[in-house]
């Protein structure tokens, strides 16, 4: 078990808990596992040869619902 890299685990407990949902680390930790990876997608995706992630590239990458 490690710390996570790209959340905020306080901030996150807080926003499940003001929906009355209590969290676990382990769900912290894939949280913060799958959020590197699709980090990782998006920064392997050619983009039109753009260096810039922008918000069309996270609305394809995470999906724009």
């Amino acid at each position: 078990m490690s710390k996570p890299n790209y959340i905020k685990p306080a901030s996150i407990r807080k926003f499940i808990k003001s929906h009355g949902k209590r969290t676990s680390k382990e769900f912290l930790e894939a949280l913060d596992r799958y959020l590197e990876k699709k980090l990782l997608v998006a920064i392997a995706e050619h983009n039109g040869g753009k260096k810039t992630l922008d918000a069309s590239l996270a609305a394809y990458i995470f999906g724009n619902r």
